[in-house]
């Protein structure tokens, strides 16, 4: 095959010296050993369009790499190739946005070359390259003329996205494909070619919508085709009959509900943003940090992904699209609530893919018919998604129960049209310092949320002289719908979902679907720097530690994490713990005090009360080691079978209130024997048998063990303390309401009176919870009036508290609950319900 457009060796060379001067070119992957290629075999590479540009970039890339060229001539036997690539497509000669496939001839001469050399092999290489990756908007000039998108540009087309997007030019690498299995598999030379260039063009097409998205629609088209769908036609007409309206005003109604909620993405603002938060982060942030990318990039291509995130801080919305644009993905629509639709603002997050949604509308069925169409429209049309299925903002740090909502639409969108399939993608975001902490401090000692507004954004503007550290985001294992629904209920393939339709088993898989959602962010959860020192710090007296000492819990905590980690998904930001220090001290978190006898490291009230905020985004990695060495550091002298038989008891609560990802008690077990190997490799506890026994008092190794076992404590306080009260007035005398508002001012008490713990010692939400969970665990059961009635099985939970506690915390809780004024608050909660 002569060079395109007569172009020789000399003439590439002109281009490349061209595209030097233009271009900035983003290799993806930027290791070539994640390609994973034969070391003896030749390289072929495919591009999907013909292009001279497109082919000196692969070629200079690939180059820079360390790859073999792609412009080198190639030998197979008797066969020689002028050039290692060839193309997919070419434009159609009557109509220039057209394209065409075509058996590339080099391919061809390949497929017989392999014939007749059984023992050779080529592996093609993929390659694809994105000038800007810019969806294409049918209203607007500038994106036909200057824009990469799915139209093939002509030359002067071409020439101007070079001038213009040459600074955001993305190539992707693609593992291999032997083009030897293909031979093999196939009888005919054609059928060969036919075959891989089939599967060469699927790929090329969803590199393509992962990079770029599908083709954008106008707004108003998208307005249209929502109202103009049977579920919001039959929904509008129910509405106008029952509300005695015409039809004509609720579809006006509808359009304006459309409007309100749709993003109206642009290429431009999100370009402009990405140079404002490239700004941003360097001001606020040390670095943004990567973990298991490859977790999203094994399902981007032949899946729509929807991002679940945790959401811990308003800069989540903006952070995770960024990373997404920097790493050669499209961003996604994210669901915003309709609270950040503020003046200006609100455009803004809606041109980079928001789209606003109320916080309820349970009673608004036209609204929900309009918003569940939007959100099956963009579903359908291949779009990437995110949303929070917290459902907003921890104030705790901790994950919070998951609001079903979205999933449920989600779900059955897939039952109603499932064209592509679809991949829950769980992301955890870590922050050494949250820029909401002093508000969420104040919240949870009672507090009025602030209402968001420009003002008060301008006013946080502010924070642009603070410093936060870094951001760790790490992608959990994806949860792939059909396999999930396969799992829980394999005939959901023979059933036909219409629109608005709810099967039988819909609501409790989506519930389940919620828990194993932010069960795995939580498993996807990274222990960075901060959360180390603050576990530490936190569960000391006045916050203050030996700097040896602390060295030797960092050192015990980085242990547990690499010898029995939490999860295959979880992560370790820094395994130093001299690292670990000095970054706490250099950022201000820790201070150092002098001493004779050496130094001790301490923090103030202030940051204290932030850092517990960071260090309960990863407690529940060191939860089921803290309740080891709790109860065998009380109990001093434990069998084994005793250890795991407390540990099931109280597991149902721990895996409730900290989403923990143990699903069977065989998996729980096994995670205990681990636990318990590393904590006798490490000397804080002794085995004879089956017995186990705390290492001696007064040594290093007992005051680690009881330090790891403090991280558990406040639950276990807390649990023990509403039980108390609950068997205190005994059975039938409070409603779940009373419980909670009694739990939540005595815990309140006990945090002044002892010190016990930070605000979210006493969160309604964690009390409410737990609370729930003797529901369903059937500890407690509601009579005909709603008040809670009790049998043994909790009188003797509270009776095992002894084992649990020490004696000290027993009594000090045993003291609050008897304060005489307490009915007070029972008759106060019974007048506010």
């Amino acid at each position: 095959m002569t060079p395109w457009l007569g172009l020789d060796r000399l003439g590439f060379f002109l281009i490349r010296v061209f595209l030097r001067l233009c271009t900035r070119a983003n290799a993806l992957p930027s290791d070539p050993k994640e390609l994973q290629l034969a070391a003896n075999t030749p390289v072929v590479y495919v591009l999907s369009d013909r292009s001279a540009a497109d082919a000196a970039v692969a070629d200079q890339t690939a180059r820079q790499l360390g790859l073999s060229s792609a412009l080198r001539g190639l030998t197979l036997g008797k066969t020689h190739l002028s050039h290692s690539y060839f193309q997919l497509y070419r434009r159609q000669l009557g109509n220039r946005r057209q394209r065409r496939a075509v058996s590339p001839p080099r391919l061809e001469k390949l497929v017989a070359a392999l014939r007749a050399n059984p023992e050779a092999d080529v592996q093609l290489v993929p390659v694809s390259v994105f000038w800007g990756r810019r969806p294409e908007k049918e209203n607007s000039m500038w994106r036909i003329l200057f824009s990469d998108n799915w139209s093939p540009a002509g030359f002067i087309k071409k020439f101007f996205i070079i001038i213009t997007q040459g600074r955001q030019l993305y190539v992707q690498f693609s593992r291999p494909m032997s083009l030897r299995t293909l031979v093999d598999q196939c009888q005919k030379d054609d059928q060969a070619v036919r075959k891989a260039s089939r599967i060469l063009r699927v790929h090329f097409r969803r590199q393509q919508e992962a990079a770029i998205g599908p083709d954008l629609s106008h707004r108003r088209t998208l307005t249209n085709t929502v109202v103009d769908s049977i579920p919001v036609r039959e929904v509008i007409r129910a509405e106008a009959k029952r509300q005695d309206v015409s039809e004509e005003k609720l579809e006006a109604k509808a359009r304006s509900y459309v409007m309100e909620i749709a993003a109206d993405y642009s290429h431009t603002v999100i370009r402009a943003l990405e140079l404002l938060l490239n700004w941003v982060w360097n001001r606020l942030y040390g670095g943004i940090r990567l973990y298991n990318m490859d977790n999203l990039t094994k399902v981007a291509g032949d899946h729509e992904i929807i991002y679940v995130p945790c959401h811990r801080s308003h800069i989540d919305y903006l952070l995770l699209s960024f990373v997404m644009f920097r790493n050669g993905l499209v961003p996604p629509h994210i669901a915003a609530g309709i609270n950040l639709n503020l003046p200006v603002v609100g455009t803004i997050l809606r041109r980079a893919g928001a789209f606003f949604m109320r916080r309820s509308f349970r009673d608004n069925p036209l609204y929900a018919a309009v918003f569940s169409e939007y959100l099956h429209t963009i579903t359908a049309r291949g779009f990437s998604i995110e949303y929070f299925v917290e459902g907003g903002r921890s104030r705790s740090g901790r994950m919070l129960k998951p609001r079903t909502g979205m999933l449920a639409m989600t779900v059955r969108s897939f039952l109603r049209d499932s064209r592509k399939p679809i991949a829950f993608v769980p992301v955890y975001v870590g922050y050494e310092k949250v820029i909401e902490a002093g508000s969420y401090i104040g919240e949870l000692h009672g507090k009025k949320k602030q209402k968001e507004s420009v003002g008060g954004l301008m006013k946080s503007l502010s924070v642009l002289r603070s410093h936060f550290g870094q951001v760790h985001l790490n992608f959990g294992e994806p949860i792939k719908l059909v396999d999930y629904l396969d799992q829980h209920n394999s005939k959901w393939r023979n059933e036909t979902v219409a629109a608005g339709d709810t099967p039988p088993w819909f609501k409790h898989v989506v519930q389940e679907l919620g828990q194993e959602v932010v069960e795995s962010i939580n498993a996807a959860a990274v222990a960075n720097p901060i959360n180390l020192l603050s576990l530490a710090l936190l569960a000391s007296p006045k916050h203050t530690m030996d700097i040896a000492q602390l060295r030797q819990q960092l050192d015990l905590y980085i242990s547990l994490l690499k010898q029995a980690p939490y999860s295959d998904s979880a992560a370790l930001a820094t395994d130093d713990a001299n690292a670990i220090i000095e970054y706490g001290l250099e950022h201000d978190f820790l201070d150092r005090i002098e001493h004779k006898l050496g130094d001790v490291v301490t923090t103030d009230e202030k940051t204290a009360l932030q850092m517990a905020y960071v260090r309960n985004n990863s407690l529940h990695l060191f939860i089921l080691p803290g309740l080891i060495c709790s109860l065998v550091m009380n109990a001093r002298s434990i069998s084994m079978d005793v250890l795991q038989s407390m540990v099931r008891l109280l597991y149902p609560f721990l895996r409730n209130e900290y989403f923990l990802h143990w699903q069977d008690d065989e998996e729980l077990a096994a995670a205990v024997n681990n636990l318990v190997t590393v904590l006798q490799q490490e000397q804080l506890i002794g085995r004879e048998n089956d017995c186990l026994h705390g290492a001696a008092i007064h040594t290093h190794e007992s005051d680690m063990l009881d330090h790891l076992g403090q991280t558990v404590m406040p639950s276990l306080e807390r649990y023990y303390l509403t039980i108390r009260l609950l068997v205190q007035y005994g059975s039938g005398m409070l409603t779940a309401e009373q419980l909670s508002e009694l739990a939540h001012q005595t815990a309140q008490r006990l945090s002044l009176l002892y010190e016990f713990n930070s605000p979210e010692f006493f969160d309604k939400v964690v009390l409410k919870n737990f609370i729930a969970q003797l529901y369903s665990t059937g500890l407690v059961t509601p009579d005909d009036n709603g008040a809670l009635e009790f049998g043994e099985k909790l009188e003797a939970l509270d009776d095992e508290a002894n084992r649990i506690l020490s004696p000290d915390i027993s009594d000090a809780i045993q003291r609050v609950t008897r304060v005489t004024n307490l009915g007070n608050l029972v008759t106060a909660s019974s007048d506010a319900s």
